[in-house]
């Protein structure tokens, strides 16, 4: 009898610990240096059934940063399906005859983000409409080059800081889209101290001076940025970057994207033998020639996460709302019956530092996601072990190798992460991190979050 209570016991307690351990590691993840006075919500449910497996200050509105990314790629794939592809139309006015177009060639904006984009290289845009008016024997385009519909207004999205519209990661999503909204300055440096010569800017941008403060460094940190905005006509360009480099690119947004493409357009023309006379026309019939369209919705969604790409989820948010994306995000999540108080959304990509969401909303999203959209969104998802957005949570928890995929999100005083993660019994589980205002290294908070993700494994 003495033996058969022992094993019972043991039972109990090794059954204890499984289910303990999580609440041990959360312990632990809350007394670690710099984080024991951050603000921390945590939520993690079961995939299958929703259960709750654990919760922190699950209800306290965070700044999530690019976790922001899974509301519009979710409800895009809901609203509109993984096959969705943008169309943008091609046509000219007047007419086609011995070699010479007597009218304009027009573009009509369609808000597509891929246009020319380095993502997806096998959808061009210049290729198509070069291609149609050699095939048509042109070699004359009396008007001009239009894109109609390019510029309505610019709209910086709430709270976008000043410092940031002009750099790459915060290009305008706009109804005319063009190599994802992105230049490249082109600079060389000399020995540490001395000014830096910008060579070249990739795209050119028309209209547009340059202002450059860059000087050399020691090192070999990018410490350049971009500072102006979408109306000004005067870019600056301060900063340090490594010294004695041949070439050095440094990212800039592009604010004018329908002139930049007019440009370069007319210059592949003119080395083609075709001219573009820029003559006033009045306005004549006009005949609709092309009709290109947009990777499916399904891969914009991948990139968006996997790559963090601010411009795509800004055009998910503009194509799940055109006019008004928090109150169709909240509408969207009242109807998956997510409670979703205390949210505050001034953007869809998670760029604005007031940006406030609970974790449970994405843990909650996650799990609803698994069911309406299923897989799509789980492989835009960052793989532990794989994509290295992921790495620094694997030091000390490799087992996350492999059973996670997470979204993750970072600004000054920000560490973010939701996601799934398949235990080691084959279960998945649907979680959510947030962590504001802490005070360790970036490195120790991910150390610290990895052991506790990993703890959740053997639930």
């Amino acid at each position: 009898m003495m033996r058969y209570w022992g094993v019972v016991f043991c039972f109990c307690l090794w059954g204890w610990g499984v289910q303990g351990q999580p609440e041990v590691a959360l312990k632990q993840l809350l007394e670690t240096p710099g984080l024991n006075h951050a603000a921390i919500g945590i939520s993690v449910k079961k995939v299958g059934d929703g259960t709750t497996v654990l919760t922190h200050q699950a209800g306290m509105a965070l700044t999530p940063a690019s976790v922001t990314k899974l509301l519009p790629t979710v409800f895009a794939l809901q609203e509109r399906g993984k096959d969705f592809r943008f169309k943008t139309r091609v046509g000219y006015t007047g007419k086609i005859q011995d070699g010479t177009l007597t009218g304009d060639l027009i573009l009509v904006a369609a808000g597509d983000p891929t246009l020319e984009s380095r993502y997806f290289p096998n959808h061009s845009l210049l290729s198509p409409i070069v291609t149609a008016l050699e095939k048509a024997g042109i070699q004359r385009i009396d008007g001009s080059i239009r894109v109609e519909g390019a510029l309505p207004g610019v709209n910086i999205p709430g709270s976008w800081t000043w410092e940031d519209v002009s750099n790459y990661y915060a290009a305008l999503y706009l109804p005319f889209n063009y190599r994802d909204n992105t230049c490249f300055y082109h600079f060389q440096t000399g020995v540490a101290g001395t000014p830096a010569k910008l060579k070249e800017i990739v795209p050119a941008l028309p209209g547009v001076k340059i202002v450059n403060e860059v000087t050399a460094a020691v090192g070999n940190r990018d410490d350049a940025w971009v500072f102006g905005g979408p109306y000004s006509e005067v870019l600056c360009i301060r900063g340090t970057l490594p010294q004695n480099r041949t070439l050095f690119k440094v990212k800039g947004a592009i604010h004018r994207p329908a002139e930049v493409f007019v440009a370069e357009l007319t210059d592949i023309l003119k080395a083609r033998g075709i001219t573009v006379a820029k003559k006033k026309i009045e306005e004549q019939p006009r005949t609709e020639w092309l009709t290109l369209t947009s990777p499916e919705l399904g891969e914009i969604v991948f990139h968006t996460n996997k790559a963090s790409v601010n411009l795509f989820a800004e055009a998910l948010g503009c194509l799940v709302a055109p006019a008004d994306w928090p109150e169709k995000v909240g509408m969207l999540l009242k109807e998956a019956g997510i409670p979703a108080e205390g949210m505050i959304l001034k953007d869809a990509c998670g760029l604005s530092p007031m940006d406030a969401v609970p974790a449970s909303v994405f843990t909650d999203l996650l799990v609803y996601a698994d069911k309406v959209v299923g897989e799509t969104l789980g492989r835009s998802l960052p793989v532990a072990g794989k994509d290295g957005g992921l790495s620094g949570y694997c030091i000390g928890a490799t087992a996350l190798k492999g059973r996670m995929q997470a979204k993750t999100g970072s600004m000054s005083g920000v560490r973010c992460l939701a996601g799934y993660l398949t235990t080691t019994g084959n279960e998945r589980m649907a979680f959510t991190v947030l962590i504001n205002h802490y005070t360790c290294t970036a490195s120790q908070l991910q150390k610290a979050v990895g052991k506790f993700l990993q703890s959740l494994l053997s639930y």
